[in-house]
């Protein structure tokens, strides 16, 4: 299920009935149009969510049609107060994953996935992504943003991958994993292995060990877990000439040097200086 990023039935409330088709294009556009009303916005979020894959043209139109977007981003927005609070209900959660599930739409068709990164409007989701509460309303949440996030990167798009490197989709994707069911854990691995596909994404993380270790509470960690083969000579030797490299390690072991001194904790790598004569 997380393969092809459809999310969960039950994800959302069943209120779709015989009577309310959204085959036609003035059953579409009736539904569009009450995104504005305050009466009538929770339900056309539904039915537009739960019936997004039988208009293919879906997208377009919601990106097109005039205050539609800023409609769904209202809603997005509305509950960031309740994020750090036991506030947010389930009821809330599942109107914004609705409006979550139209950004995916919009951001898997061609025709409106640049205009969608242009506008920035994943930015919008990291809140989501970033709350470490494992309460449902906030699962579903989490949820919804990922497959948003996912359905990006499974495009392929350069562009795409660039602008979650740029905007430091790494650590959401981490917490993520961290904190999120068994599903979210899944989508958001599914997200980082797609962007190391790519080579931006596979140079990114070649320096997210210096990234990592800027941190003291992660260099800490780092000082526990990197591998010692990382201060032999056999190795390091291997990086005669390579500046560049060099340069990173260099950092990295500097980085965990500092955060030893001032800790006192065992260390048994190289010292950074002895890299020097590497270049």
């Amino acid at each position: 299920m997380a393969s092809d990023l459809n999310l969960p039935e039950s994800l959302y409330e069943d209120y779709s009935t015989p009577d309310l088709p959204v085959h036609g294009p003035a059953s579409v556009a009736y539904w569009i149009q009450a995104l504005q009303s305050h009466e009538t916005k929770e339900r056309a979020l539904l039915i537009l969510s739960q019936n997004k894959e039988i208009r293919k043209d879906l997208a377009p139109l919601l990106w097109n049609s005039i205050g539609t977007i800023s409609a769904l981003l209202q809603e997005i927005i509305s509950v960031y107060r309740t994020l750090s609070s036991p506030n947010l209900t389930e009821t809330a959660s599942t109107r914004v994953s609705n409006a979550l599930a139209l950004f995916q739409c919009v951001a898997s068709h061609p025709e409106t996935r640049k205009q969608f990164l242009k506008a920035k409007l994943p930015l919008y989701l990291y809140p989501f992504l970033n709350t470490k509460d494992k309460e449902k309303p906030h699962e579903y949440l989490r949820l919804t943003s990922l497959g948003v996030i996912g359905t990006l990167v499974k495009s392929d798009d350069p562009e795409a991958i660039r602008f979650l490197l740029q905007t430091e989709i790494f650590p959401c994707c981490l917490t993520s994993m961290e904190v999120g069911s068994d599903l979210s854990k899944q989508v958001a691995t599914f997200i980082i292995y797609k962007i190391l596909l790519h080579e931006e994404g596979l140079k990114y993380c070649c320096v997210l060990a210096d990234r990592l270790s800027q941190s003291p509470r992660a260099c800490d960690g780092l000082r526990c877990c990197l591998p010692l083969w990382f201060g032999d000579r056999k190795f390091t030797s291997q990086l005669h000439g390579d500046f560049v490299a060099v340069r990173y390690l260099q950092e990295l072991l500097s980085n965990i040097m500092a955060r030893h001194e001032a800790t006192r904790q065992p260390m048994r790598l190289l010292q950074p200086m002895q890299l020097m004569q590497l270049v």
